[in-house]
């Protein structure tokens, strides 16, 4: 009996170890993978409010007598989105930061701005998701990129550039000089494109003073009820 009462205790005294533990684990584990949780959320929403309002706009086809023609149901742009975010997922993963959250970034400002402005709309879900595949490609590509000079011995560095004396200088300078490219397009370059086309599409069309979230359509109904 006091042998149960001393592992007992024991387990007592070392489980706030344990939870503590725990929960840094998760704060690790959320750190790593946040920013594609965060990614993954942004897609689900606009394949649920934005991807589905746009495709049905799309298959719409009106009818005689005024009716709505029945057509296929489509999930163009949802798949689209999918796809998008499997390749985002896919080239971020194990990407040291600031890669990752500069992703999920363009992905939350595409998304709220999807919700909240409907000028435009289809024009403006196609250009966020083509600014983030591109973004994708251009880290899988640096990625592959790397990797490969990485594993390049002085002598193919010398027969790929013709000559054996300098191939260490060039190897030093090659590889500096590029990384620092890539570095500065996935950094700086490519977002502040993303977030510049975004601002743009979005001031593009005066606001509307008398319903600011409203779509054309919405407008045009608008307007044809006050005549």
């Amino acid at each position: 009996m006091t042998d149960y009462f001393v592992v007992f205790g024991d387990f007592l005294t070392a489980l706030p170890t344990y939870l503590l533990n725990g929960v840094l684990a998760t704060v690790y584990w959320l750190g790593e993978s946040g920013a594609a949780l965060v990614s993954i959320l942004c897609a689900g929403l606009i394949i649920r409010f934005v991807d589905q309002r746009v495709q049905s706009r799309a298959a719409f086809r009106p009818g005689r007598s005024g009716r709505e023609a029945a057509t296929p149901d489509l999930y163009t742009a949802q798949i689209t989105t999918a796809i998008i975010l499997v390749l985002w997922v896919i080239s971020q993963w194990g990407m040291g930061a600031p890669v990752p959250w500069l992703g999920a970034a363009m992905w939350i400002a595409g998304t709220v701005i999807l919700l909240l402005v409907h000028m435009q709309e289809h024009t403006l879900l196609w250009n966020m998701k083509s600014g983030i595949a591109i973004y994708s490609l251009a880290v899988i590509g640096s990625r592959l990129y790397l990797a490969y000079t990485a594993q390049l011995s002085a002598d193919q560095w010398a027969a790929l550039i013709g000559t054996s004396e300098s191939a260490s200088a060039v190897i030093a300078n090659t590889r500096g000089n590029v990384t620092t490219i890539i570095l500065w397009a996935l950094w700086l370059v490519i977002p502040l494109g993303y977030f510049a086309m975004l601002l743009q599409q979005v001031l593009i069309n005066p606001m509307s003073l008398v319903n600011p979230l409203a779509g054309a359509s919405e407008l045009i109904n608008r307007y044809r009820t006050r005549r």
